[in-house]
């Protein structure tokens, strides 16, 4: 079954939600399950190509700070500098829980 760009982003905004929610409420199984559906729905948007490295693109953009992270350290190397602009934003805000993570991954991940 083929799966729509549409689709899979859905419902990687909506795992990013649980994941958060989850990690919030101390479930961490359960917000780590999330994490991996997170990961493999970005890699599944990675195997489409430009097309999906285009949509990974736009949820760099989100106005979800945390799906802008999610999809920000999933971006590969062809947009790296996009990546670490998009991190660089959210660390600007380091008392945000998402701003503390982005720059963990610009840290050591960048």
């Amino acid at each position: 079954m083929n799966v729509s760009v549409n689709e899979i982003t859905a419902t990687f905004i909506n795992e990013v939600q649980g994941q958060l929610k989850e990690e919030r409420e101390g479930n961490w199984v359960n917000a780590n399950k999330h994490a991996d559906e997170i990961n493999k729905l970005a890699n599944k948007l990675k195997k489409m190509g430009s097309t999906g490295e285009s949509e990974l693109i736009n949820l760099a953009n989100h106005q979800d700070p945390y799906v802008r992270l999610w999809a920000a350290c999933n971006l590969d190397e062809s947009a790296k500098e996009y990546a670490i602009k998009v991190l660089e934003e959210l660390a600007l805000h380091p008392n945000e829980d998402y701003g503390h993570k982005a720059q963990i991954h610009l840290d050591y991940n960048m």
